[in-house]
Parts: C-alpha cells; structure tokens; sequence
C-alpha cells in the first residue's frame, strides 16, 4: 500500500464519505475510489459498506484502521521513552520519503540487528514537517536522505556515502508532456530546511534551470505527499527518485533528468549513544557492498 491509499482509507473512515474525502484531499471521487479498491485487492477484503452518500467500515475495515492508530501510538510512544533516553532505550532511524529518500537498504538493518540483538532501534517514516519538528526537538539520532536534502536542513551532520539515486520529474499522465514544453507547467517543491518560503523557491528554480527548464510558477508544499496529489489535479511538475512505491502508476510517470543525489546517513552531532556509533561503523563497513547501486537493487 502507498502513503496515498492510507490518506483515502482513514479520511473515509473519518467522514464516512468518499465525496468529502475527494474533497479534502483535492483529488476526483473516482480517484479515491480507485485507491480504497486498489487497496482492498491488497488486503483482500472490501474495507467499506456504502449507503447512498455513506460510507461505513466493514469489519476488516475497523480491523485495518485499528492498525493503523496502534501504529501511530507506537511511534507516539516511542518518542514519550525517548525524551528520557535512559540506557538500553531504543534510538531513533528516521528517513523520509517525502524529501528524496526512496529507501533504507533493508540488509543493513537486518544485519545490525542479527549482530547486536541488544541493541534496540525504531525506523520512523516521516514528513518533512515531522521530521524538522524531531532534528529541532533532538530526537533524531540517524536519518536516511538524498546530499541534496541534507545540505539545507539546518543541522551539522555527520556524513556516510551509501549509493547514488536518479532523480526523476514526476509528471501527471493526464497532460502529454514533452522535454519542449515543460515551461508551460507549475512545479512544486518541498522545504528542505531552508527558513522562509523565499529561500524554498529560489532553491526550486536554480534546480529547474540547471535540467534546462524554467517552470511557470513554483507552489510550496508541506511534504511530497501534498506535490503529487498537486500534480493529479493542477497538472504539474515535481521532483522524486526512480521509486514508484508512493506513486500510483495510473496517475504518474517518472521522466529521468540523468541528474543524481548522493544518498546518505545522517548522524547529528548531538547524538553520544554508544549504540548508534555501532550503528554507524555497521554501515560504514557494509556499505562497501552496495555502493554504486541503486537503492531498488541494495534495499529491495
């Protein structure tokens, strides 16, 4: 399931209507219709009963919607433990898929588990939003991004190469886009650490210059999430990484750019736990196999 289908699936579940839910989040009802389907097929189960304008949780439904707030509670927990930090309490691996960073390679955090069973981490996906809230509040102790990400975010890091990633133009299939006419289409972006909107957009454009094309308008969004459900209904442009797990392959297509991000770990200053030093000397000497690979091929 992709991020997009979980916004569907818990707003209806909220307003118990598929037409309200189209409407919060900008997109056509046909659109959320197709998300709760495709959902369904994944889960194997119908997830609503409808009732004229109505929408109700079937009993998978209530079971599946139990999940997902058991698992908001997990990390809410997870973050109450963390403000004491007390010995042998889990460290936080935060990355975001919002802000360039397709993947963590699943063999690094299996084998550190395998090799220090003791030592206790939590993997938190988040927006950019939370995750700018979390390095502020010091709760952070690795993060997984793109260089490209990083070098904004007002934080000094501690730097580890993993692999490169191409960066692509996600672009609706509802326009026919072409190399010539990407100046006819808005872009949007999503802060990267910068302090004010300004430095956002300023950013924004020098990116689009240096891939040749100057878009009409550049719009700010809060994450990547709010971009694509953008580009659905505005027909426009945003950045990603040749990942299609949050793109819904009926709505979006992937233009690569032949442009690369570096993408790293991240280990603020701040952090003293002997546990993520661990951590990272794990990776620093993992990595030697899966450099120069995609993030599909080391993680997936």
């Amino acid at each position: 399931m992709n991020q997009l289908d979980v916004y569907c699936f818990t707003s209806i579940a909220r307003t118990k209507s598929f037409s309200i839910t189209a409407r919060e989040l900008m997109i056509s009802q046909q659109a959320v219709s197709n998300h709760i389907k495709t959902l369904e097929e994944e889960v194997g189960y119908t997830l609503f009963f409808r009732y004229g304008q109505s929408a109700v949780l079937t009993k998978a439904g209530e079971i599946l919607l139990d999940f997902f707030i058991k698992r908001d509670d997990l990390g809410a927990d997870f973050f109450q433990a963390h403000e004491t930090k007390e010995d042998g309490a889990p460290f936080l691996i935060a990355w975001t898929q919002w802000a360039g960073c397709p993947a963590i390679p699943e063999s690094l955090l299996k084998g550190f588990r395998k090799k220090y069973p003791q030592h206790h981490f939590m993997v938190a996906d988040m927006t950019v939003k939370k995750l700018k809230e979390a390095i502020r509040e010091k709760k952070v102790d690795i993060l997984f991004t793109s260089q490209y990400s990083s070098e904004f975010m007002s934080m000094a890091w501690d730097h580890t190469f993993i692999c490169t990633q191409e960066i692509c133009l996600v672009c609706s299939k509802k326009m026919d886009y072409s190399e010539n006419n990407l100046e006819n289409y808005p872009f949007f972006t999503v802060p990267a650490g910068e302090s004010n909107d300004h430095a956002v957009i300023e950013r924004a454009k020098n990116t689009c210059e240096k891939m040749g094309f100057v878009p009409r308008n550049v719009y700010i969004c809060d994450d990547l999430g709010s971009a694509y459900l953008n580009v659905i209904t505005m027909n426009g442009l945003s950045f990603g990484t040749d990942n299609t797990a949050l793109l819904p392959k009926s709505n979006f297509e992937l233009k690569k750019t032949g442009v690369y991000s570096d993408y790293i770990m991240c280990s603020p200053h701040y952090t003293t736990d002997p546990a993520i030093k661990k951590f990272k000397d794990y990776v620093a000497e993992s990595i030697k196999s899966i450099e120069h690979r995609s993030i599909k091929e080391a993680g997936q």
